[in-house]
This record gives structure tokens, C-alpha cells and sequence, in this order.
């Protein structure tokens, strides 16, 4: 991390120091505080003392100092916090960034700004006459060696904090009810600080539910990343564990990983030493087919395209950020990247037999039949089920009975008794076979139907 960048905090965090007072804590970076205090001495830089930083009710934050420096007209100072305490500071930051992210994505528009998937470019032709009986639609699917009754996987979103706890258990007993998988959110925090571990093991109150671990690709970088993806499944009880791909989200986060040599080698170790399958997925940005079959080729299980057009994670990192650089750079790159759909056929093209998620503004169950018949075995659903997850366990559930009668209407109005007939009744445009050359590096895609 950058320690000349700051993350900005909007509403301040409440501290107090008995040499500078009551204040509060306007930025964060990852050696230093901005702060302001009702009653500002002349900043030294000899000084030192400990700031108490409150976050939220329940953690409390003890961050030794030395050296003060103003950096404004309005009162605000520089504090550096002692390297013994940087830890401290790391794991504020995480719980911090976890809240902005919950905060960010329920009350402003994170999602790409064309909203584009490459699912508008697939046309599901209707049948007048579908000979179908509502009972005889069969929706399950096969995910990560397991059937499921939807294809739908509830993606992971949350960690970190109290009321992640809450989401995590609303998704989990809605998930286990409709018979679809659900992944947690980033387990990082958990394992930094085992006493965030209690915020994903929602399986003690829901065991029957099938749930995906989740680590991040920069933390395959330790020197105990074996260990680590082996602590995540356990502290769980994983079926399955996810490692998401966001190279593009980490570079513009403030606190971000910036390194990511040896990714590959090191997926390809915890593949051979997990006792569960292992879960490739990108968040926004897509899997182009290359990549998809390097990490095939490693040994992972399953890959989740995380394809452009839903949530875009950069634009989330920007408005974080306390630098007009940081956020003008997200604002650029908040519609890079594959379309889900065009990410989807590409792989399935390339591995007709690999399992296979498509992520990525997936908003509807006819979105969902549209993926299905491109080959997608599950989609995943993230900021909509995040959305209801804030409101209550019923709101969740009620999203996922949205989703699932609206792909039930889509076959029977297609005559599709199952998810495999739907690729018969699909037509893609030009622009899209366009699309997909464009994106990928292979030999471009027959335009007759493919059979998945």
C-alpha cells in the first residue's frame, strides 16, 4: 500500500489521546491516522502518546503514535502510528473497508454503467404451443459434484463485521431452503484475527447448507498458502472453497496487493492439497478462455466467469478513496472488462465439460435462462440478494423465489423441460459472435449452435 494514500472515512471515527484530546479520525492509511481535535495543539513531531479509535460498538482500537504533522488549514494532522502497532492499524482498515463496502453498495449505484452483460444479445424463442406441464419443468443442476434444485448460487459478499454475521446467516437459511449453494464472503479477516471466525460459521445454525469458502488471489502469496486455504475450509466447514480473482480491484484499492507472481503455482498446490474442490472466480472483470484452461489444466474444479456488467468493484474502491487520482482512475475503469455472457460461451466453447458459474449483473430469472442455455450450470446473484439481506431473512427469500419462478417461465414459454433444452431454443446476434472474437484470442466461435 501506498502510504501517501488515505482512505476516507465519511462519518469520521470517534478517538481520543490524553496529550491531543477528544477528536476524531477523518483517513486511514498504512502507517498513519488523519486526524482533527476539538482542541488542537501545535503539531510536533517529537511528540508521541496512543490513540483510542472507536469502531462500531464493539471493537476498540489502542494505536500508539509518534509524531505529529498538520496537513491543513481546517485543523486536520498527520499522526504516524509505531510500527508495532501497524497490525492494529491493518486490521481497523479491514473492518473499515468491509463496512464501506456493505454502505457503498446499498445506497449508491455501483453496477457498470451500461449495465451491458451480453445477455441482451441472446433472444430465448418462444413456443406457442409447449406441450409442458408446470409440474414436469426439472431446474436442477449439477455444481461442484452436487445437485442443486436452482441453478443459482448466492455469491459471496460480506465479511468482517457484526451485521456481516446477520447477512451471512439471512442468505444461508434462504440458500439451504431453495437448495442452492451459497459462498461467504472474504475469510481474510478471520484468519488474520481468529476472533472474526464466528461471522462465517453460519453451517452451526444451518448445516445442511452447501457452503463455499473464499480467500483472495494475493493471499496465495504467503509462504503458508496451503495452510491457509486448509484453515479456511475448517474454520467452516467448507464443501468447497473459492479463490476470487481481482487483480483490477486490488490496484486501485488503497490498501491493495500490488504483486501477484507465482499466482498460478501456488492454485495449482492448494488444488493438489485440499480434501475439496477448488473454486476459480473473477468479480466483474471476466475469465478470458486461456486463463480458464491454465487453471483447469492446475487442477481447480470449477470456474465462475465474474464476467462485466454487474457490480464494479473498482468504481466501490474509488469512492473509498480519499485521492482525486484514486477515484478518477476507478471512474475509468468501472466498465472494463468481458461481458458476463460473452465470458461464459468463450469458456464453455473452450471446455465443453468443466463446471461453470456465470457472476456478473445477472439481475432476473430470464437472465438466468439465457446463461443456462450458453451453458452456465449455476449463475451467480450477489448485490440484488445483498440488498434484501440488509431488510430480512424474508426479503431474501422472496428475491429467490423471484428469480427462480422467472426462469420457470422462461422454459415453459420456450418449451424447455429442463436447463439443457434451453441451448436449443437460443439464438445469438451477430454482435455477439463479434464480441466474443473480440474478447478472446482463440480461433473464432462457429456461428452454428454449439452443444454444451
Amino acid at each position: 500500500m501506498d502510504s501517501s494514500q488515505f482512505v476516507a472515512l465519511d462519518p469520521a471515527l470517534v478517538c481520543h489521546d490524553v496529550v491531543l484530546g477528544r477528536g476524531a479520525v477523518h483517513a486511514l492509511s498504512s502507517d498513519a491516522v488523519m486526524v482533527s481535535f476539538r482542541a488542537s495543539p501545535l503539531p510536533l513531531d517529537t511528540a508521541s502518546g496512543t490513540l483510542s479509535v472507536t469502531f462500531g460498538e464493539e471493537h476498540q482500537f489502542a494505536l500508539r503514535w509518534q509524531g505529529v504533522q498538520k496537513t491543513s488549514d481546517d485543523g486536520r494532522m498527520r499522526v504516524s502510528i509505531v510500527s508495532a502497532d501497524r497490525v492494529h492499524l491493518a486490521d481497523l482498515m479491514t473492518l473499515v473497508r468491509k463496512n464501506q463496502h456493505i454502505n457503498i453498495c446499498a445506497s449508491q449505484d455501483v453496477e457498470a454503467s451500461d449495465r451491458y452483460t451480453g445477455l441482451e444479445e441472446i433472444t430465448l424463442l418462444p413456443c406457442a404451443l409447449p406441450e409442458l406441464d408446470w409440474s414436469e419443468l426439472d431446474t436442477s443442476t449439477w455444481f461442484l459434484g452436487h445437485r442443486f434444485k436452482l441453478p443459482l448460487l448466492v455469491t459471496g459478499m460480506t465479511g468482517g463485521l457484526a451485521r456481516g454475521a446477520d447477512i451471512n446467516l439471512r442468505l444461508a437459511r434462504a440458500a439451504a431452503a431453495c437448495g442452492i449453494p451459497m459462498g461467504v464472503g472474504s475469510q481474510r479477516v478471520a484468519l488474520d484475527n481468529p476472533d472474526h471466525a464466528a461471522i462465517f460459521t453460519v453451517k452451526k445454525t444451518v448445516p445442511d447448507l452447501f457452503l463455499i469458502g473464499n480467500i483472495g488471489i494475493a493471499q496465495l502469496l504467503s509462504a503458508d498458502a496451503v495452510s491457509l486455504c486448509q484453515r479456511a475450509v475448517e474454520m467452516i466447514e467448507a464443501d468447497a472453497l473459492a479463490i476470487h480473482v481481482n487483480v483490477l480491484q486490488e490496484v486501485i484499492q488503497v490498501e491493495g496487493d500490488r504483486n501477484f507472481r507465482g499466482v498460478l503455482a501456488k492454485i495449482a498446490a492448494v488444488a493438489r492439497a485440499l480434501s475439496v474442490p477448488l473454486l476459480i472466480k473473477e468479480v466483474g472483470v471476466g475469465l478470458d478462455p486461456i486463463t480458464a484452461q491454465r487453471l483447469i489444466e492446475a487442477g481447480v474444479a470449477a470456474l465462475d466467469c465474474g464476467g462485466k456488467g454487474g457490480t464494479s468493484w473498482s468504481l466501490i474502491e474509488g469512492e473509498r478513496a480519499s485521492s482525486p487520482v484514486t477515484r478518477a482512475v476507478a471512474r475509468t475503469y468501472r466498465d472494463f472488462g468481458i461481458p458476463t455472457a460473452v465470458s461464459l460461451a468463450a469458456i464453455r466453447a473452450a471446455l465443453p465439460h468443466v463446471s461453470l458459474a456465470a457472476t456478473g449483473g445477472v439481475r432476473d430469472g430470464l437472465m438466468v435462462a439465457k446463461a443456462c442455455a450458453l451453458g452456465a450450470n449455476v449463475c451467480g446473484i450477489g448485490l440484488p440478494l445483498l440488498r434484501a439481506a440488509l431488510l430480512s431473512e424474508q426479503a431474501v427469500h422472496e428475491e429467490l423465489t423471484t428469480f427462480a419462478q422467472g426462469l420457470r417461465i422462461a422454459m415453459i414459454a420456450t418449451g424447455a423441460t429442463s436447463l439443457s433444452d434451453l441451448a436449443r431454443r437460443a439464438h445469438r446476434s451477430e454482435q455477439f459472435f463479434t464480441l466474443v472474437d473480440r474478447y478472446t484470442a482463440t480461433e473464432p466461435v462457429s456461428r452454428s449452435t454449439p452443444r454444451y
